[in-house]
């Protein structure tokens, strides 16, 4: 709750100053998107917790941040994060991100950077960021992975990706896990799982994949 005057003044950003981000804001609530999210937390707790990773004051990278919803609020209540980057092109996504986060960066002390990359074209730039865990939600929409490195060789990658390729939501659309991994030049997977999810197209309910893998380059 006490993340919630925060929210408040995110949203009156969005009605003073970026009425058409409403639809992002509304998006990034969506069902589909929410249990992706929180799926995806889950499995990463389970993969740090199995696999011996260091415990406390994570260092997360974050690739298409986006509004950082929901996943910046799940992150920061159920592990124990030191800093956070969210990388995206949207300025005014990461702009808003600042608003809704601001409880973690003043009350928890949690430091946050925003940074407004082409993902694809600054590997360079994101292999000097120092990071534990690398969180994509979204690999669909990127091309592959397997330039990014970070500074860190032996940083957790927590990725996502889906086959919902006929309706041409990526360019990067995967059919299983191990398509997700291989193209992400993962070479050790602590977690690997799909989930059904669905969508409504022009001609009705769809269904897809959803696929998860969490693992390391080395």
């Amino acid at each position: 709750m006490n993340n919630l005057p925060h929210w408040n003044e995110a949203m009156y950003k969005i009605d003073k100053s970026f009425p058409h981000k409403f639809k992002d804001y509304q998006d990034s609530l969506h069902e589909n998107h929410v249990t992706a999210t929180s799926w995806m937390v889950e499995k990463l707790r389970s993969a740090i917790e199995e696999n011996g990773m260091k415990q406390g004051a994570f260092k997360v990278l974050i690739l298409n941040s986006w509004l950082g919803l929901p996943i910046v609020p799940l992150l920061c209540e159920n592990m124990d994060i030191a800093e956070i980057h969210c990388i995206d092109l949207d300025k005014e996504a990461l702009e808003l991100s600042k608003l809704f986060h601001k409880h973690y960066a003043e009350k928890k002390f949690i430091k946050f950077t925003h940074d407004c990359l082409d993902i694809p074209f600054a590997f360079d730039r994101l292999n000097q960021i120092d990071a534990d865990i690398v969180i994509s939600l979204s690999t669909e929409q990127m091309y592959p992975l397997k330039e990014l490195t970070t500074k860190n060789p032996y940083a957790m990658f927590a990725l996502q990706n889906s086959n919902v390729i006929a309706e041409m939501y990526g360019i990067n659309c995967v059919n299983s896990c191990e398509e997700l991994a291989e193209q992400s030049g993962l070479e050790e997977i602590y977690e690997s799982d799909q989930i059904q999810q669905t969508y409504f197209a022009w001609d009705g309910r769809k269904e897809y994949d959803r696929f998860l893998v969490i693992g390391t380059k080395k």
